[in-house]
């Protein structure tokens, strides 16, 4: 299939907002995903807009959300690592013994609390447990 004119200028108009796209090199929602993308940074960022949070209160508070599977410190390691290099979150180490380190929201890592909030509101319809087929809690 041939790539026709359209395709190298970019993509123009986005049909979803009407915004002039084509300074836009990258598609958005490639770009978040990219950002935000995997099973727990959007978790750490909602518990983060809180304020400042250790290492282990992070990982414990993101076991609620995750149907009690709790994060193994590798991982929460690597993500905690790639949202500090991409500039969401900022660490804070403190010169003391044992040592202590606080991570809290960056200005980018704030920039997307908006957009964390119309997902939640989105999730408490429920239609993502829906879509997941969560089994229900009985009470």
């Amino acid at each position: 299939m041939a790539l026709d004119d359209e395709t190298y200028r970019g993509p123009g108009v986005s049909h979803l907002t009407g915004l002039d796209m084509s300074h836009i090199t990258l598609c958005p929602a490639i770009a978040f995903n990219k950002i935000v993308g995997g099973r727990y940074k959007l978790h750490i960022l909602c518990v983060l807009h809180r304020g400042p949070l250790r290492f282990g209160e992070i990982g414990r508070s993101l076991v609620k959300g995750c149907l009690g599977k709790p994060i193994t410190p590798r991982i929460l390691s690597r993500e905690l690592k790639d949202m500090t290099e991409l500039g969401l979150l900022h660490r804070k180490e403190y010169p003391v013994v044992p040592k202590r380190v606080e991570y809290s929201l960056a200005p980018r890592g704030k920039a997307l609390l908006p957009i964390l909030t119309e997902i939640v509101r989105w999730g408490a319809t429920g239609a993502h447990e829906d879509i997941l087929e969560v089994p229900q809690n009985r009470h």
